[in-house]
């Protein structure tokens, strides 16, 4: 009695027993297109002929691959084997062809989307279209891969091809993977708020990372202008204007930028302290409904990607700065730091956020100049670690000190992440105030004690053992010397 399986039955057997380890990517199906597609997506070859372009169809695998998550391209593989009736390799291609409707073609997407099917072509090698072959299509990355045959009927257990082992490895380690993020991620949140329906967040990762374990922090940019301009310019290597250098500092920091479109739900031309109460009532509720709806948003983006949520950089500029400032007001636990650039008009400070590190630079010629020197004194009231610089002959624009100095002051509060971290209990404590012991003292010790002061109406800077000779309402605490530097430039 011949107890010897055929082959073939051995072979679709070995393979039940096969489990593969592959569970975050999967090949749907592998299709071999004879002919051009009704869709007229495939794999096209070009030749210039007669000053024209001819493009002749390309016989070719279409596969449908998924992954289980938001996947960057760059991260994966995908690749394609092909064999002769004797299982001998052929031909492999290391990448898909480019493929599409003739004059419009790629070889992958930029990303691979959570559950939604994409198609990916190999163009049959030319030296094979004649003979007998069958093919072997992987679709993975170094931790885990997927792999399907054409035709349908074949197996790929006898075959041999580099990443078998992976395909078909029962002990690969499931790893914990994060959705990655695309290169520009879009994120509307409703609001509640007539006035301002929606916010759409932007997500856009440092360069060159795709991975948000990566990100070691986010610098949150508001920004004046559309929504579609808003969206094409952080397409942009850098930004152009006031906003040049926040990308390339982000870069160089490893930080995520986060942005989103300023919208005036205030009186631009008041003060907090020049509106009615019920104006201040009105516009308090306005801006509640907004701020919360923003950090709502900002935590759905970070529970899904995995970036951080706390000691946010937050930069503006004009009235997208009195967006900011208003926004680090109400939501300070998600900020270490806040460079605003002429804001125009203040909100009342509160107590809470004297845990941000603030940076304020205005032009004296600014509308808004007397109201800042308003704000900056409501701010001591509650202790905050703020550098102030009033700009001489400055009207409503940009400044390269300006920015330098909140480039600068950036450098030294990423610094001071650990120990606001570790000041945390303390902060909370040194806000909370019995009477008669007088204004709370800024909760950094480079505040408290600062070796250089400015003098803001003079416009001089004097080391610490010379502060009497500034009025104590001009002084302004210059925690490190090249802070004091550039604040002490006067052209």
């Amino acid at each position: 009695m011949n107890y010897r399986l055929p082959l073939v039955c051995m072979t679709l057997l070995l393979s039940c027993f096969s489990v593969r380890s592959a569970d975050f990517f999967k090949i749907d199906s592998v299709k071999f297109l004879k002919n051009e597609p009704k869709d007229g997506v495939a794999v096209w070859l070009s030749k210039e002929a007669s000053k024209k372009t001819i493009y002749t169809f390309a016989p070719c695998l279409e596969v449908e691959v998924f992954t289980a998550e938001n996947t960057r391209s760059d991260m994966t593989m995908a690749k394609a084997y092909f064999f002769d009736e004797k299982d001998t390799l052929m031909a492999s291609m290391e990448n898909p062809s480019k493929s599409g409707k003739q004059t419009s073609q790629f070889e992958m997407p930029v990303l691979f989307y959570k559950d939604k099917p994409e198609r990916l072509f190999f163009g049959i090698p030319e030296k094979i279209r004649d003979r007998k072959w069958k093919a072997v299509v992987v679709f993975g990355d170094k931790n885990e891969a997927h792999s399907l045959c054409y035709p349908s009927t074949a197996t790929d257990f006898l075959l041999e091809y580099p990443e078998k082992q992976l395909v078909y490895d029962r002990t690969a380690k499931r790893i914990e993977r994060k959705p990655v993020m695309d290169p520009l991620i879009q994120h509307v949140v409703k609001t509640k708020n007539p006035r301002m329906p929606q916010i759409t967040l932007f997500l856009r990762p440092p360069k060159g990372v795709s991975d948000a374990s990566q990100v070691k922090g986010v610098m949150a940019i508001c920004i004046l202008g559309d929504l579609e301009g808003i969206k094409r310019d952080l397409k942009k290597e850098e930004m152009p204007g006031d906003y040049a250098g926040l990308f390339s500092y982000a870069n160089k920091n490893k930080l995520a930028i986060l942005a989103w479109g300023s919208r005036s739900l205030w009186d631009a031309r008041k003060n907090y302290d020049q509106l009615t109460k019920e104006e201040a009532k009105n516009i308090d509720e306005s801006l509640d409904t907004v701020a919360d709806a923003w950090g709502r948003g900002v935590r759905e983006l970070s529970e899904k990607y995995g970036i951080p949520d706390r000691d946010f950089l937050l930069w503006g500029n004009c009235g997208s700065a009195q967006w900011a400032a208003r926004l680090c007001l109400r939501k300070p636990e998600f900020f270490l730091a806040i460079h605003v650039h002429q804001p125009g008009s203040f909100d009342r400070p509160t107590p809470e956020a004297a845990r941000v590190l603030w940076c304020l630079t205005i032009g004296e010629l600014e509308g808004g100049y007397e109201r800042s020197k308003r704000f900056v004194a409501a701010c001591r009231q509650y202790g905050y670690p703020m550098v102030y610089k009033p700009i001489v002959g400055l009207g409503h624009a940009g400044h390269p000190d300006a920015a330098a100095l909140g480039f600068e002051f950036f450098n030294f509060a990423l610094r001071q992440k650990e120990k606001r971290d570790e000041l945390e209990v303390v902060q909370s404590k040194i806000i909370v105030q019995t009477k008669n012991e007088g204004p709370p003292q800024p909760w950094l010790e480079s505040f408290r004690n600062p070796p250089y002061y400015g003098d803001m109406v003079n416009q001089e800077v004097f080391p610490a053992a010379e502060v009497g000779m500034i009025p104590a309402g001009f002084r302004i605490p210059l925690p490190t010397k090249e802070i004091a530097d550039i604040w002490a430039r006067s052209k």
